[in-house]
């Protein structure tokens, strides 16, 4: 997701652990360096239970172990959270009143926020996230489902609506990275440049605190908050954010790190014009850059509804949620009938 400078994912300074670059993956540091820029825009507050009868759950899926949370009724949707290396606690709040209608599946991504926090290197991989939310799906017997991503979260989305098309109602996709590493790049750079002076050198002076420095928990939570202020349309949002950071935040971080010769190289664009799934694509109207992704998905997918929320940036959800909710409960009640 869009946050500040290696926000999501520590380089050696921040307390991840060094490790030699893959082969093949020249720059593959300063990549990683700007992944944190897109990918780790996640917030919210609480954990997620409040809800009368939901369910908290450890599912074994796919060699590791992911933190699931259930609550609602009626039709599934399983919603996949930014990041990475975080969880699903800002979505569950103002996703909650979609409850009444349908059956909301939250999990944390592996190695993320709850799950299992460490696992086979050779399986971080886009095809095993894919295959970890296929096999959510499997375990709790769901049927066909609506898939709700954000941020990171929707790149991944993505790729299971490619692999999986028949077990999908429909796709929604909230300020989503974009569909390529080079559409992302270009992306990155609009957000960089949109980072106000102070929360850079806030985020520069907590990152040398011993704190920091020592992987511990609230100095990182702190960091984060200080990278989304640029991605809110009322930067002042940012200090009511709040995420489950664990212990080992950056041994989750560095283990992420696996995946990035496959992100440096990721390109959805020649495959999405066959997808035949009803997709919603959602962003914020004073987002930096989004205006770009949606409509390289807009013209990419044949079946696509692009709706701009105004007053709203990353995070239209929690900044404009009556908007949001509305342009959603229109979109799931048109899927519902055949529109």
């Amino acid at each position: 997701m869009r946050g500040g400078p290696a926000a999501g994912l520590p380089t050696r300074e921040e307390g991840a652990p060094a490790r030699a670059a893959p082969r093949g993956t020249s720059g593959a540091s300063t990549l990683l360096a700007a992944l944190g820029l897109l990918l780790t825009a996640c917030g919210g507050s609480g954990s997620p239970g409040g809800a009368a009868g939901a369910m908290d759950t450890l599912l074994a899926v796919n060699g590791t172990r992911l933190f699931v949370h259930v609550e609602g009724s009626g039709e599934p949707i399983v919603v996949v959270h930014g990041g990475p290396v975080l969880d699903q606690g800002y979505l569950v709040g103002p996703l909650r009143p979609l409850g009444t209608d349908h059956e909301l599946v939250f999990y944390d991504q592996r190695l993320s926020g709850r799950s299992e926090g460490s696992v086979d290197s050779a399986s971080v991989t886009l095809a095993s996230f894919v295959d970890d939310l296929e096999g959510i799906r499997r375990e709790l017997g769901l049927g066909r489902i609506h898939l709700l991503g954000h941020s990171w979260g929707g790149l991944l989305a993505m790729e299971y609506a490619l692999a999986h098309p028949d077990r999908l109602r429909s796709l929604v996709l909230v300020s989503p990275m974009p569909p390529s590493v080079g559409l992302w790049q270009q992306e990155q750079a609009a957000v960089a440049a949109s980072l106000a002076p102070e929360d850079t050198a806030g985020m520069g002076g907590l990152r040398a605190s011993g704190a920091f420095r020592a992987g511990d928990p609230a100095a990182i939570e702190q960091r984060l908050r200080l990278s989304f202020r640029s991605q809110l349309a009322d930067p002042t949002l940012a200090s009511s954010l709040r995420f489950h950071i664990e212990p080992d935040y950056g041994e989750r971080s560095r283990q992420f790190g696996y995946l990035l010769p496959e992100l440096m190289t990721y390109d959805l664009t020649g495959r999405l014009p066959g997808l035949r799934v009803p997709t919603l694509v959602v962003y914020g109207a004073a987002e930096t850059a989004a205006a770009r992704t949606a409509d390289t998905l807009r013209a990419l997918i044949s079946d696509v509804r692009v709706e701009a929320i105004p007053g709203a940036g990353h995070f239209s959800f929690l900044e404009r949620p009556d908007a949001f909710l509305g342009v959603a409960r229109d979109f799931l009640v048109g899927v519902a009938k055949g529109r």
